[in-house]
């Protein structure tokens, strides 16, 4: 007799129990068998019909899948079938172990595990179901049918995703509100449900885990992604499209750039409302109705599934193609087209600055080119520097290496992070910082080793860089970027975000994140960066360089002088002072 658990392999059984020969006991099996079978054809995994978003999901192989959706549009209903599918060892695909798989369903809270994560795997009632009028067979119930909905009242729920069968145990944390902490099936997979809020797991190694909507604390994903290396497991992740998680963000955007690979190990999925032929008309129109009085970005967000930024972000208007310096194809600009040609390095006549946000966390330095006035009215950053646990020494050689021999107008530092004062030594960064410069004969023309003052003037400097950003009627924009040499500056662009207080969004940027790079472009744009010609610098070594020359040249003459003496210079001839 086949086993109760654990097995999708079908019953065989006769149609009925009246059988010549048979007792009672087995009858009675032979009813129990017949029953067994009816519950195992109407399991929610063999009757769920995938809409072509949530197959094409199901169908990816890539490390990590992200399904961002709108509400009610089977963004969930997609992420748990491929968890159930997992755990039982039904994927079709075959991307999981059939048994003694690892998976973990991360949610924000422990009311996310009992509301969501235990209703949709282990509670009826993920989809309907209905019968059909023609095969007489429980399928999926499609309200958009004429015949369905007429019936609608004879649609029931589904049954749980991991039906009762396969399971073996479950370790409650509070059993009333259906919060589990581990779920052992009989096939050997364990399912671990857990909350975001404290700090992330270790110790364990997964073949699949799920995050579902938002995480409380990103450093969650980073962590979730160490656990899955060792067994090569998978990521797959349900939300709306929350712009304030920089896990998801980032996520989007490694997906985006990844794109045009074949073989890309991050792929996005997105649906909106119209993708959903489940959800009735008319229940469409009111949802799309009320999310429209509360503004376009809330209509983009849940009917739409759009990652909606452009309220939220401080330079919103910022765009990597549209202010790239470097772009390959026509049309373009007469200044992209030299700066491609020139792989995206300023010919000598433009004029240099440097920008300095000064700090030991992150020191970040952008270099800027103003082109003639003939060439156009642009503001260019060709070159970066992101400098972490960052010295005075340590952005000294960083700089020389960068600028060597390349005449510059002028070095600006942030005025406020300039002022404060090292600890230990009690001296200001920008003394630091000048005499690192100086000390490798690293000068400009107006300010040789020092520097200029940064505006204070917070919202001034970020109007001016707005200016700078925006994008005229016909594409062109005073700010452009080497946006290959500057990977930080195109990142703090996408996470600068604005303030928000009690869900309401402020005009001021939330500083606290990063913003080190921004806050240079803020810095230079305030200035103004006036184009005045390149004069060809005088190479000057400062005091400390010549001795330190002078100190180098007699140790070398030192080191001659011994192997003369030692006898390793068999042919040298020292003719002295008379040439004697």
């Amino acid at each position: 007799m086949e086993r109760r658990h654990g097995t999708s392999k079908p019953l065989q059984v006769p149609k009925n129990d009246k059988v010549v020969g048979t007792t009672e006991h087995e009858k009675k099996e032979i009813r129990r068998l017949a029953a067994e079978l009816a519950r195992r054809k109407i399991e929610s995994l063999r009757v769920y019909e995938p809409l072509p978003f949530q197959e094409r999901f199901h169908a990816c192989t890539a490390k990590e899948a992200l399904i961002q959706a709108g509400n009610q549009v089977g963004k969930s209903l997609a992420a748990f079938v491929e968890d159930a599918r997992a755990a039982t060892g039904q994927d079709p695909f075959k991307k999981y172990p059939e048994k003694d798989g690892i998976m973990v369903c991360l949610g924000m809270d422990e009311g996310h595990i009992g509301r969501t994560i235990h209703k949709y795997l282990f509670r009826a009632g993920a989809f309907r179901i209905i019968k059909d009028l023609e095969t007489k067979e429980w399928r999926s119930f499609k309200p958009w049918l004429e015949s369905d909905w007429d019936r609608k009242a004879d649609a029931k729920p589904a049954p749980p995703l991991i039906p009762p069968r396969f399971i073996k145990r479950f370790a409650w944390k509070k059993r009333a509100q259906h919060v589990f902490e581990v779920c052992e099936l009989h096939n050997g997979w364990i399912i671990y449900a857990m909350g975001s809020k404290g700090d992330p797991a270790q110790g364990f190694q997964a073949d699949l885990v799920h995050i579902d909507e938002d995480l409380e604390k990103p450093e969650w994903y980073d962590e979730m992604i160490a656990r899955l290396s060792m067994r090569d497991g998978k990521l797959r992740w349900s939300a709306l499209p929350h712009s304030k998680n920089d896990a998801l963000v980032n996520l989007v955007e490694r997906a985006e750039d990844e794109k045009a690979d074949k073989n890309s190990s991050t792929v996005i999925f997105r649906a909106t409302i119209f993708d959903n032929p489940y959800m009735p008309e008319h229940v469409k129109q009111e949802n799309i109705k009320r999310w429209m009085k509360r503004g376009d970005d809330e209509y983009r967000k849940r009917a739409l599934g759009e990652m909606v930024t452009d309220s939220v972000l401080m330079y919103p208007t910022f765009s990597k193609d549209i202010h790239n310096a470097i772009k390959f194809t026509e049309p373009r600009s007469p200044i992209q087209t030299t700066l491609t040609e020139n792989d995206g390095v300023p010919p000598r006549e433009w004029c240099r600055y440097m920008v300095v946000d000064p700090g030991h966390s992150v020191c970040a330095v952008t270099f800027w080119a103003i082109p003639p006035p003939e060439v156009g009215d642009y503001a260019v950053v060709y070159d970066e520097l992101y400098l972490q646990q960052c010295t005075a020494d340590k952005f000294g050689e960083a700089v020389y290496q960068k600028i060597k021999d390349q005449a510059f107008q002028a070095f600006i530092i942030d005025a406020h992070g300039g002022r404060l004062r090292d600890i230990g030594s009690g001296v200001l960064p920008r003394v630091q910082y000048s005499k690192s410069l100086e000390k490798r004969g690293v000068r400009s023309m107006d300010t040789g080793h020092g520097f200029l003052s940064g505006s204070d003037d917070v919202s001034g400097r970020e109007m001016k860089l707005r200016d700078w950003l925006h994008i005229g009627a016909g594409g062109d924009t005073k700010f452009l970027c080497v946006v290959a040499r500057c990977p930080n500056l195109c990142q703090e662009f996408t996470r600068f975000k604005k303030k928000v207080m009690n869900g309401y969004v402020q005009d001021e940027g939330n500083r606290r994140a990063n913003c080190h790079a921004i806050e240079t472009l803020e810095y230079g744009a305030a200035h103004g960066l006036r184009y005045i010609k390149p004069k060809q610098m005088v190479s000057s070594k400062s005091r400390v360089a010549r001795i330190i020359e002078a100190r180098n040249a007699r140790e070398k003459q030192r080191r001659v002088n011994a192997r003369v003496h030692s006898g390793q210079l068999k042919n040298y001839v020292n003719l002295g002072p008379t040439g004697e």
